[in-house]
């Protein structure tokens, strides 16, 4: 899965190789030569010679560019992960959807832990690692692989849901509050228990790029936070 065009040309090199082995023996049984005092010379012979040497070569060459490629491959996937909860960050988001017109169906949750500043007074930053890392799970298992889960920085985290309707949306963002209130985390042999406000936009013809879609998303959490907060909001 992670470099799959090297391993191909592995795969066929090893079996150009040893098929022209095979050859060598066929054509030996086939000419009766159970006992040899020397080499044998025939066609099959030179086939295999340039195809050990082309195998050799070429498999040598592929396992230096699978090498490369994983490790090319590793050093993207680390670019584009939050390190803490394993989510996409703020580049992996703006590069998948910032230079693109948002859709009519495209809805943009934004969800801001409450009271986040407390957990690390009260709690330590420890702690609040731990709450960021309960709610990112929370996310992965509410939202599920066709959504795009990031996290924007600090205890603001960003869902984007393409070809969805409103309620969806709606649904989504209740699921994630509610079973994020319900979550015991676990802090130095005891558990606390922490709420997240949301604000939900939908694309439309007032939003004409992904900065604005997060813009509408972002005054809706701002609703939900003047309103008491552990609350979902939907932009006007």
């Amino acid at each position: 899965a992670e470099a799959p065009l090297p391993l191909t040309g592995i795969v066929m090199l090893y079996l150009l190789t040893a098929v022209s082995f095979l050859l060598c023996a066929g054509v030996l049984i086939h000419d009766g030569q159970w006992v040899m005092g020397h080499a044998p010379e025939n066609w099959a012979e030179n086939l295999n010679l340039i195809a050990a040497i082309i195998g050799i070569t070429g498999i040598g060459a592929m396992s230096l560019a699978l090498n490369q490629w994983r490790v090319a491959g590793n050093h993207q996937r680390a670019a584009m992960t939050d390190a803490l909860t394993g989510l996409l960050n703020r580049r992996a988001l703006f590069d998948t959807y910032g230079g693109e017109p948002v859709r009519t169906h495209t809805a943009a949750i934004a969800f801001d832990l409450d009271s986040f500043k407390s957990v690390n007074d009260r709690h330590g930053h420890a702690a609040g690692d731990a709450v960021l890392k309960a709610f990112a799970d929370v996310l992965r298992d509410v939202c599920g692989a066709g959504a795009c889960v990031a996290r924007l920085g600090g205890e603001e985290f960003i869902v984007v849901l393409d070809r969805t309707v409103p309620d969806r949306a709606q649904h989504i963002a209740e699921r994630v509050r509610m079973d994020f209130a319900a979550k015991l985390i676990p802090i130095g042999g005891r558990s606390i228990t922490c709420t997240v406000s949301a604000g939900i936009a939908l694309g439309g013809e007032d939003c004409v790029n992904f900065d604005s879609l997060l813009s509408n998303a972002d005054k809706a959490l701002y609703i939900s936070k003047r309103n008491g907060r552990n609350r979902v909001s939907l932009a006007a």
